[in-house]
């Protein structure tokens, strides 16, 4: 209703461009776009990767790695180089187990080589990896050689033959003034003095 000098308003139905923003984001049940849901206001992020929080571990998580933990330990403890390096074993035995680990490592990089080329896949990586493996095993049996010649090895081959000599020179010298059962009581007490007799000789010259 209007008269001469008045104009009637009269109610527009909304359309889509003036609706309020996220009425009809709510009836369908469709995400509220930023700045409807802040009200207009712009949200700023703080730069780099937000941060991740990561859940807290269940308790079957936590058995889980007590008994992975109790595994491993075992697991190290069993190692031979582990044992190599904790037994008291000198540096040039120890030296030696650790070229025998890496000459194991190398031989299985060869083995997953070969298996690789089968199919026709690319082994350029694999094989430089091996090479710097069989580079340590020559710098470590270089090594082993130089502490060789200061370091007195009871247990390597040289070093036994001349026991079994010096003890060979003992028994003929025995038989040749001593009678058969004396002989037999002295080298019976000079085996039990002997036993284990590298380890305690090595002491004397660490």
């Amino acid at each position: 209703m209007s008269d001469g000098n008045s104009t009637s308003i009269e109610s527009v139905p909304p359309t889509d461009d003036n609706k309020p923003i996220g009425s009809v984001a709510k009836v369908v049940g469709l995400p509220l776009p930023i700045h409807a849901v802040t009200g207009g206001q712009v949200v700023k992020r703080r730069p780099g990767r937000p941060k991740k929080i990561n859940p807290r571990p269940t308790m079957e998580d936590l058995d889980y790695h007590a008994e992975t933990s109790k595994l491993k330990d075992a697991f190290i403890q069993q190692d031979p180089l582990v044992k190599a390096a904790s037994s008291g074993q000198t540096s040039i035995e120890v030296l030696q187990r650790i070229k025998t680990e890496i000459a194991r490592e190398s031989a299985a990089l060869l083995f997953a080589r070969n298996e690789e080329e089968k199919y026709g896949r690319d082994t350029s990586q694999m094989s430089s990896r091996r090479i710097s493996a069989l580079r340590e095993i020559a710098s470590l049996e270089m090594e082993i050689r130089t502490l060789g010649s200061t370091v007195i090895d009871l247990r390597s081959e040289q070093f036994q033959k001349i026991i079994s000599y010096f003890l060979e020179c003992i028994k003929e010298v025995a038989v040749e003034t001593l009678t058969t059962e004396q002989v037999n009581i002295f080298f019976n007490r000079l085996e039990t003095r002997l036993e284990d007799w590298e380890e305690r000789a090595q002491n004397l010259v660490r």
